[in-house]
């Protein structure tokens, strides 16, 4: 009986911990072939590896950052699998090398602590509602997890949940620092200086512009290693030997990401909420991240922003009602409201060529003077009063205008308006150029422009003047398109529900949902990556893969 006992308890845990294994969101990728960038948030905790320092953050999962050298890494999200981007606890456990993350209400565990993660749902275990996750720690055969009621006892190896104690029946656990347990010494603190114009107060640090952050996590590793973790989720690494501290800025300035500046380096911003901080500049060559702050920048009006431009020293910034513009030369910021002549409370797109830049909006269409900033018509604009303009785009000195119902191309040379319908040849679009609608995305590829209609996607050509049709609209079966790239023979059309990548030539269609991407508003595309930015922050995915 006793022997039969122990292989029927053997079957059945070896059971439940295949029944908790869930490793990538799709097994035919790689742990980093997909990587979701956010907002971080607060820091909540932080532990020490073998190779990397992980840090939990309220909304950006987990940051990893090397040890040696301490330099980014590309962060732990639901990209990698996990349940959830708010991580209360993230613990290394030094007997056994498991990674253990609580991201809402799951604990994950993982050995390659990239992926492939053991997962089990606490509301399993009977606690609470509402049951807080203080910290994590291990001893050499157990993996604890504080709570504000007692103590969780798990299995270091499966997860599997042993009971709730009211206090440890171990005598040493290694804890992971954490947000809801400030143990830090504030005299042991006081020894660090901060760079960068950074001052530390009590138990805040003051920034350069003078913004007072409070002092989440404070951590000193078995090996020397500090990391002290702020409200906005600023980290700052160094060692003990130094005393010295250095920041590391791992996150965006918003997660609601409407627009991509496509430069050397990233421009990103996007819908305001709470927490959001500012524009956020990302050279992903380096996997450097700054971030501007709304607060650092005098006369930078707080907003949500849809579109960007590049205008010589200038970026021209669309938002609510309003344009900010940033001279980068003389490092100066501009706010320009309605009383400049443009109008429409969302500004969808900005299109600039040597004198002027043309405002899309909810409203209409304005052009304005890049140098004194005043509104300059040319006359035809009543025509789109009150009509919501999707996008617009200037080529050959011809500015296409898309709306629902309408696509508008106007000649600026001879200020002539015309319907797409005459220009050029129809070609195959010949025989359904009137039943075509829901004109919303413009996008200029090498000679072409393509254009995306509820009926498909269609390319004009400048140098044949003739229309072609790119993408038949079974190809995306009747869904929304949102925006689009085109590299090679390849176009990717993001939808209201995850995008797809075809081949023109081969017609072949690759089909990408997950929840993790969210809404796409805008995308980009190179010969390795293409990135999304949706509603849950700045998505690379390595394209190439499949």
């Amino acid at each position: 009986m006793g022997k039969m006992f122990h292989k029927s308890l053997t079957l059945f845990l070896i059971l439940t911990v295949i029944s908790h294994v869930n490793s990538q969101p799709d097994n035919r990728y790689d742990p980093f072939d997909w990587v979701l960038y956010r907002q971080l948030g607060e820091i909540t905790s932080i532990t020490e590896g073998f190779a990397y320092i992980y840090i939990g953050t309220e909304s950006g999962g987990v940051v990893r950052i090397q040890r040696i050298g301490h330099n980014l890494e590309e962060p732990l999200t639901t990209a990698q699998g996990l349940k959830s981007n708010y991580i209360s606890a993230v613990h290394f456990d030094r007997y056994t090398g498991n990674l253990w993350i609580t991201a809402g209400n799951y604990i994950h565990s993982s050995h390659s602590r990239e992926g492939n993660w053991y997962i089990n749902n606490m509301d399993e275990w009977g606690l609470p509602n509402q049951t807080k996750i203080i910290r994590m720690g291990s001893s050499p055969n157990y993996v604890w997890i504080q709570t504000g009621s007692g103590y969780i006892k798990l299995d270091h190896i499966s997860g599997i949940y042993l009971g709730t104690y009211t206090y440890p029946d171990n005598e040493k656990i290694y804890w992971n620092s954490s947000w809801l347990y400030p143990e830090f010494d504030m005299n042991k603190l006081n020894e660090y200086s901060l760079s960068n114009g950074w001052m530390l107060v009590g138990g805040s640090a003051v920034n350069p512009s003078g913004r007072d952050l409070r002092i989440t996590v404070f951590y000193i590793g078995p090996d020397g290693d500090v990391v002290l973790g702020l409200t906005d989720g600023t980290i700052f690494v160094g060692d003990n030997r130094l005393k010295f501290l250095d920041p590391v800025t791992a996150g965006l300035g918003n997660n609601d990401v409407q627009f991509i500046l496509d430069e050397k380096t990233f421009i990103i911003g996007g819908r305001l909420s709470s927490k959001t901080i500012g524009f956020t500049y990302f050279d992903h060559r380096r996997g450097f991240l700054e971030i501007s702050g709304f607060d650092e920048n005098i006369n930078l009006t707080t907003g949500p922003y849809y579109c960007a431009v590049r205008v010589g020293e200038e970026i021209w910034y669309g938002g609510n009602e309003m344009i900010a513009v940033h001279n980068e030369k003389d490092a100066f910021w501009r706010t320009l409201d309605e009383t400049r002549g443009f109008s429409g409370s969302i500004i969808t797109a900005l299109e600039a060529d040597s004198e002027f830049v043309w405002i899309a909006s909810s409203s209409g269409i304005s052009r304005l003077n890049q140098r004194n900033k005043r509104e300059n018509p040319l006359g035809f604009e009543r025509m789109f009063k009150y009509v919501y303009i999707h996008d617009i785009e200037l080529v050959n000195n011809q500015l296409w205008i898309a709306s629902d119902y309408d696509l508008t191309v106007v000649n600026l040379s001879n200020e002539r308006v015309l319907n797409f319908k005459q220009i050029g040849s129809l070609g195959n679009m010949a025989g359904i150029e009137d039943v075509l609608s829901g004109f919303k995305v413009l996008e200029q590829f090498k000679d072409e422009i393509i254009v995306s209609s509820k009926q498909g996607v269609w390319s004009f050509d400048y140098n044949t003047q003739t229309w072609s049709e790119l993408v038949d609209a079974s190809v995306f079966a009747g869904r929304e398109i949102f925006a689009l790239a085109r590299f090679k023979k390849y176009i990717f059309l993001a939808t209201n529900d995850g995008f797809i990548r075809y081949d023109i030539k081969d017609r072949f269609i690759s089909d990408y949902y997950y929840d993790f991407i969210g809404e796409i508003h805008d995308m980009k595309v190179d010969k390795k990556h293409l990135w999304l930015g949706t509603s849950n922050g700045l998505i690379k995915f390595k394209w190439t893969k499949d």
